[in-house]
């Protein structure tokens, strides 16, 4: 939906040298006359408090559309109703009024921006706004007080802008203890203000005082849950600025100190127990900020028992003395003694907090409690073994973003630091694996990678699981093998005595080559090649022919297997005739010898190209232009696998020379006075060439681009001519003639205007002041082109696979959904990148995945994981559902390009190979 809402004019640039800018935050607006007449500013003079109300409620109401003069003005007129308003007018309804001016006031300064100019008419208004809040604070309504405490917060920081202040005003330190006296105030909303005040003046660069570390305890005793929350913002502020200041322990006995962030951190986790729901949660989260706290103090977080070192003790005599002086009552004999001879060095509020956080009742504090535990085992590696003892009960949990977010935490400590299973935490673990929600199933996968089993037979539990797996969700297959290539590189001692297991091998017989079709022998030879990384002996204990299969799985699962000749090479393997299955690697001089055959090639290329131009302009021999013309796209072709490098501009000339082939098609036939009736056909395949000439490679030259726009306008000349001759001779034509020339006459004026001959110099001092300006992905792929070769948008599908051997059946009565891994390559825009399915009936459907399943990898590279679902009639036998990814773009002319390439369909171009995968719906 469009915002009907227009920028105003910039200031002009004497009028800001004059005038300072306060509390800038967003960008200024400006509103139309009608609705400034809207605010009534008038009925703010009136006797009728109703009226004067409904006046401040509409300056409230249209604050964000007020121009910067008109905010100035409003703020004048508001301060002045302050001097007539007070108390005893119309008793309560004065109060309201006072509250929302204060509030509108208030509002201004925080969200806009005001212009403080050096008249004295401004310095008075403010001045007068001080006192007014001063004299306000000790007011005996709450709400008036309460929104004077932060508008109170604001006014030094605007004081500061302020040359030539003679009279003196309060500093922001003042102004500090004046709001934290007002954080014992008796009305629980008054406290909550002056606490929140505190922060917000701390945000503003504001240095709190230490001594105002007493009003967050207190406040976390609060019997208000707003104020025990403004307390815990508070307190999370102060433990930040002063987080090893040394504080003495409240216990007369014992002359020990203790870190603030200590105390602090105690406090916060003894919360996670408090009744209200929103302070456990914040309490949660707010753990995890603590990660410089003392290791014995976070150990105590999972042990719901007091740890030793944090106790001590206190002479006996020492207590019956203190007793008696109290007039205590001794303790009678066989009594147990509830007042005991030790003390805790502070608070209990950490004992066990995580493990309170873990099995409360809602599922908010849980998710809190384990994005914190999380986060300080990264910085804490000795939290690592009980965090993984409570992480593992939570995959039981029966909320499934718990479960998730437990199996995600786990994996992210294991990157850090090293996480063991043993065979009871597997069995937990792999329950994971039957859960029907894919999020959780793939998280598992990614977990087994950091994870090191403790004993042998686990290894073989856990590839069961995962066998089971498979078979369950075929879809998850290649998940799986990716996670057993980094469980190999972990687990090298154990499989290497699990090879004659997976192998079936036996000393007294020959080895038998084992089917590589099956999906558990994949597996196994995914785990031994990976195994075999970190322990190389290997190698010399497998059959010749495992290295076969090496090479085909390599080609295969090109992400789940290591790089064999760098492995073979490492180890000092040198294979053997129809064993060495590797692609062939080439010398630094075989390397040399290479490019001067693509020099070669190229340069010969380059002269047939020529001798095209030659044959075309002296003897019109189009047929001997377009044989020369298939030479060339075929030299392109061999180039491109000589020199992998040049592979983009080799696309581009192989798509340039079909360009030039349609042409001379078309050429011939226009001088032959006979236009073939596939013309038509012709004209839409140029502009589709065209248009991936344009908008599927990065970095081309302007002379490129120049050259597919008339390209495109040739095409839309013999289109033109085409649609004439077989013009049937009416005038109910949805094309009539005028208007297929004024649209190919836009065409033209459309190349004049976006062609204009400049040095290239110009081009990119242009385009480095758009990106300076606005530095987004558009503008900076557009210098892109001035410091890398040309490269071309592509894309590839590695899941899901071809499975001609074994259709997908499912019932019709659902939808089917198909999940779609992708690698796409050089896109400078992801909103343009589509999902196209083509049925057997050659219906075509688009699916446009959302922006959050493209992962960036590199710039202009992206991992694309999502998932397309399709309901469809049911079938009688097995069909051919073709998947591709394409790239959509806006044509020059919309309708008329649409309409010459395909009526009705979205103009794309292809930047992947299809993926042939076969369905059954049944009914």
């Amino acid at each position: 939906m469009k915002r009907g809402i227009e920028e105003a004019e910039p200031f002009p640039s004497d009028f800001i040298d004059q005038a300072q800018v306060v509390d800038i935050s967003i960008p200024d607006l400006a509103v139309a006359d009608n609705d400034w007449s809207r605010l009534c500013l008038e009925n703010l003079n009136s006797t009728v408090v109703e009226e004067r109300v409904k006046s401040l409620l509409a300056i409230a109401r249209h604050l964000f559309f007020l121009s910067t003069e008109q905010q100035k003005s409003t703020v004048e007129i508001l301060i002045e109703r302050l001097e007539v308003e007070n108390d005893n007018d119309t008793k309560t309804a004065s109060t309201k009024v006072k509250y929302l001016v204060y509030s509108s006031i208030c509002h201004i300064l925080k969200r806009r921006r005001i212009i403080t100019e050096e008249k004295p008419e401004s310095k008075t208004m403010l001045l007068s706004l001080f006192d007014h809040l001063m004299s306000d604070l000790s007011n005996t309504h709450h709400k008036v007080r309460a929104v004077a405490i932060p508008l109170l917060s604001l006014l030094p920081f605007i004081f500061k802008q302020l040359k030539g202040l003679k009279q003196k005003t309060m500093s922001e330190m003042e102004i500090q203890k004046i709001i934290s006296h007002y954080a014992k105030d008796h009305e629980p909303r008054v406290r909550k203000s002056a606490l929140d005040s505190l922060v917000q003046m701390h945000l503003r660069g504001c240095p709190l005082d230490l001594s105002i570390y007493h009003l967050s305890v207190s406040a976390l005793r609060d019997d208000y849950e707003e104020v025990r929350m403004g307390g815990l913002n508070l307190m999370g502020v102060l433990s930040s600025l002063y987080p090893e200041h040394r504080m003495k322990l409240a216990h007369e006995e014992v002359n020990e100190t203790a870190r603030l962030i200590d105390d602090a951190f105690n406090k916060v986790c003894d919360l996670v127990n408090d009744a209200a729901v929103i302070i456990r949660t914040k309490a949660c989260v707010m753990m995890a900020s603590y990660q410089n706290v003392g290791s014995d103090m976070l150990q105590q977080t999972f042990s719901k028992q007091i740890m030793s070192h944090l106790k001590r003790n206190v002479p006996r005599y020492k207590m019956q003395q203190k007793k008696y002086a109290h007039g205590m009552i001794p303790v009678a004999e066989g009594d147990f003694d509830v007042e005991s001879d030790e003390f805790h060095l502070l608070d209990s509020g950490a004992c066990g907090a995580f493990i309170h956080g873990l099995e409360d009742e809602y599922q908010e504090v849980r998710y809190a409690s384990i994005d914190s535990i999380c986060e300080l085992c990264l910085y804490n590696e000795e939290l690592t073994k009980k965090a993984v003892e409570n992480l593992v009960d939570m995959f039981n949990d029966e909320i499934d973003k718990i479960r998730v977010n437990a199996i995600q935490s786990l994996r992210k400590i294991g990157s850090r630091s090293l996480v063991e299973f043993d065979e009871e935490q597997l069995e937990i673990a792999v329950g994971a694996l039957e859960d029907s929600d894919p999020l959780a199933r793939h998280a598992t996968h990614d977990l087994f990678t950091v994870v090191r089993l403790t004993q042998q037979n686990t290894m073989v539990t856990l590839l069961e699981a995962l066998e089971a797996n498979m078979k369950r969700y075929p879809q998850d297959t290649l998940s799986i093998y990716r996670s057993l290539g980094r469980v190999g590189k972990r687990h090298d001692d154990y499989i290497e005595n699990l090879i004659p297991t997976f192998l079936k091998l036996d000393k007294r017989y020959l080895p038998k080559e084992a089917n590589v079709d099956d999906s558990m022998y994949t597996a196994y030879v995914i785990l031994i090649a990976n195994a075999c990384v970190s322990n190389m002996k290997l190698l010399n204990t497998l059959p010749k022919y495992i290295f076969r299969h090496f090479a085909y799985f390599k080609s295969k699962y090109p992400d789940c297997l290591p790089d064999l000749n760098k492995l073979y090479k490492t180890a000092g393997i040198q294979l053997e005739g129809d064993v060495d299955c590797l692609p062939m690697i080439f010398s630094e001089s075989e390397k040399r010898l290479v490019a001067n055959d693509a020099e070669i090639y190229m340069k010969a290329t380059e002269d047939m190209l020529q001798a095209v131009q030659t044959i075309i302009k002296s003897n019109d021999r189009y047929e001997l232009a377009l044989v020369t013309l298939e030479a060339a796209a075929r030299n392109f072709k061999y180039i491109a696998s000589l020199k992998p490098v040049d592979a983009g501009k080799s696309d581009l000339a192989q798509l340039y020379i079909e360009c030039y082939k349609i042409m001379i098609k078309m050429k011939a036939n226009h001088l032959s006075s006979n236009l073939s009736a596939l013309v038509h056909q012709d004209a839409a395949l140029l502009f589709k060439h065209t248009y991936t000439i344009e908008h599927t490679f990065l970095g081309l030259p302007m002379n490129t681009l120049h050259a597919a726009a008339h390209f495109r306008v040739l095409g839309n000349m013999i289109w033109l001519f085409s649609v004439l001759k077989h013009m049937p001779i009416s005038n109910d034509t949805s094309f009539n003639i005028k208007n297929m020339l004024i649209a190919t006459k836009q065409r033209v004026e459309l190349v004049q205007k976006n062609f204009q001959s400049n040095t290239a110099l110009d081009d990119l001092k242009s385009n480095l002041i758009k990106a300076i300006e606005l530095p987004n992905t558009s503008n900076l792929s557009t210098l892109y082109s001035f410091i890398t070769a040309m490269k071309r948008t592509s894309a590839i599908i590695t899941y899901p696979l071809p499975n001609s051997d074994k259709p997908y059946k499912y019932k019709s009565t659902y939808p089917i959904k198909i999940d779609i891994e992708a690698d796409i390559f050089n896109a400078d825009d992801i909103n343009c990148i589509a999902i196209e399915l083509i049925l057997p009936n050659q219906s075509s459907h688009l699916f446009w995945p959302a922006p959050s399943h493209f992962k960036p990898i590199t710039p202009f590279n992206y991992k694309l994981c999502t998932h397309i679902e399709l309901q469809l009639p049911a079938w009688n036998e097995t069909g051919s559902v073709s998947i591709r990814i394409v790239l959509s773009f806006e044509p020059d002319l919309p309708g008329l390009d649409e309409y010459i390439m395909a009526p009705g369909r979205t103009a794309y171009s292809v930047v992947s190979e299809p993926v042939n995968y076969l369905i059954h719906p049944k009914k």
